[in-house]
C-alpha cells in the first residue's frame, strides 16, 4: 500500500464524517417541527456507509457514503391543545429525533473527523520529508 492510498482513505473518512455532520445537524434543526393533523412529520435521517475498494490495492477498502435514508421512527405525540397543529384530541406530532443521541453523534463525528485529519496530516508530513530527503542528495 502506498502513501497516497492512506491519503485517499483518510479523505474518504472525512467525507463520511462531513455527511454524518450534515444529517445530524438537519435532524437537530428539525427536532421541534410539527405537522398539520394528517400531514407528514419530518423523518430523521441517517447516513448509510458502504466500503469501496482502494484503487490498485487488493483487499483494502475505504468508506463511502452510499445514501442518506430516513429512519423508521414514529413521531412523538405531545399534548399541547393550544398549538395550531394540534389534532382534535390536542396532540401535536413531532419528529422522532432524540436530541441527546444526536448530540452524542456530533461528538463521535467530531472525533472521527479529527482522527482522519490527523492520519492525513501525518501521511502528508511523511511524504514531504521523503521528498525533502531526495532534494538534499
Amino acid at each position: 500500500m502506498g502513501m497516497f492510498n492512506v491519503l485517499d482513505i483518510s479523505a474518504a473518512g472525512m467525507d463520511v464524517q462531513q455527511a454524518r455532520l450534515e444529517v445530524a445537524s438537519m435532524n437537530l434543526a428539525n427536532a421541534s417541527n410539527t405537522s398539520k393533523p394528517g400531514g407528514d412529520v419530518y423523518k430523521p435521517l441517517t447516513v448509510i456507509v458502504r466500503s469501496a475498494p482502494v484503487d490498485g490495492v487488493y483487499g483494502l477498502s475505504k468508506p463511502v457514503v452510499a445514501q442518506t435514508a430516513p429512519l423508521n421512527t414514529e413521531p412523538h405525540l405531545v399534548y399541547d391543545p393550544g398549538h395550531p397543529d394540534a389534532d382534535e384530541r390536542g396532540f401535536v406530532a413531532r419528529p422522532g429525533v432524540d436530541p441527546i443521541s444526536s448530540m452524542m453523534d456530533l461528538l463521535s463525528i467530531s472525533r472521527g473527523y479529527e482522527a482522519n485529519l490527523r492520519a492525513f496530516d501525518i501521511t502528508r508530513t511523511l511524504l514531504q520529508k521523503t521528498l525533502d530527503m531526495g532534494n538534499h542528495q
